[in-house]
């Protein structure tokens, strides 16, 4: 078996033998998870599990012992690319630090610019993408700091996290919208329009409509886009609400569209995410302490 099959293996014992949930687990389909555990005990003439009517039923002395070594294999992989990511970066000079793109442009531009004329010796490589991509990728190591919309989802024994922003999502629409004299509006006064936010690879997404459900609305999101500008522009000459993140009111016209909150608003907080260690380089921890002083 080489790593991936390894880690195949381990996500079917830990899910129990099911082969369907260790399959939707690991992004892969049963059908394929099912003929690499067949092939590998055919060719290596070893059985791993013991069956019934044809299902997995618990692993075999020989399983248990491959599977032990399998954790051990793997656990030894993760810190041998650790220790190579780690060594490069130490010759590099270099911290591979994932922003989402709006909040590097709202937030992060007048900081880069003056930590980099400051710090000449660091070099930071911006990794620009949705949180949900760029969650993935900082749980893989293949980034040293990330910046993430709570909730995170991050194990808090494993990661340390620091608000370095407070807002909420609000709704965007046009001048002349029905709903734009009001102060505040209800979720419930959005159901008949067309919504507007992020796609599926931003955390906004996934936001909005765990708040529909939790608020009985009916409104549909009709409009997603990764590009914000977009998303604004499809309310200028219609009754479409684009609900996205407040500071972007910062960049439009205000005679154009009108910014109105929720009496129930979804906290829009941006965290400065990295792994807990029990040391930091001095380079880690030059970005780190500077990020936070320049928020606080």
């Amino acid at each position: 078996m080489d790593i991936t099959q390894l880690n195949y293996f381990i996500n079917i014992v830990e899910c129990g033998c099911n082969l369907s949930l260790a399959a939707k687990k690991i992004h892969i389909s049963q059908s394929a998870l099912s003929q690499m555990i067949t092939n590998f005990e055919k060719d290596e003439e070893l059985s791993l599990f013991y069956r019934k009517n044809g299902r997995l039923e618990e692993m075999t002395p020989s399983g248990i012992k491959l599977y032990r070594y399998a954790l051990d294999i793997l656990k030894m992989h993760d810190e041998m690319k650790n220790m190579i990511r780690k060594e490069s970066s130490k010759q590099k000079g270099t911290i591979r630090l994932g922003v989402p793109s709006l909040i590097l442009r709202v937030f992060f531009s007048n900081f880069f610019s003056k930590f980099i004329v400051e710090n000449p010796e660091i070099k930071i490589e911006i990794v620009e993408d949705g949180c949900n991509e760029l969650r993935r990728m900082f749980l893989q190591k293949d980034l040293d700091y990330v910046v993430l919309i709570e909730p995170t989802n991050l194990d808090p024994k494993a990661y340390e996290e620091h608000v370095i922003q407070i807002d909420e999502l609000t709704a965007f629409m046009s001048a002349t919208h029905d709903l734009s004299k009001k102060n505040k509006i209800n979720w419930t006064e959005i159901d008949d329009y067309p919504i507007a936010t992020f796609n599926e690879s931003f955390v906004t997404n996934d936001l909005v409509k765990r708040t529909f459900k939790e608020q009985n609305s009916n409104a549909e999101i009709i409009f997603t886009s990764s590009s914000w500008d977009f998303l604004i522009e499809t309310t200028r000459y219609s009754d479409t609400i684009a609900i996205l993140p407040s500071p972007i009111g910062r960049y439009l016209n205000s005679e154009d569209y009108v910014e109105k909150s929720f009496k129930n608003p979804i906290p829009f907080n941006v965290l400065l995410c990295r792994p807990i260690k029990t040391n930091y380089s001095v380079v880690e921890t030059k970005l780190h302490e500077s990020v936070l002083s320049y928020f606080y």
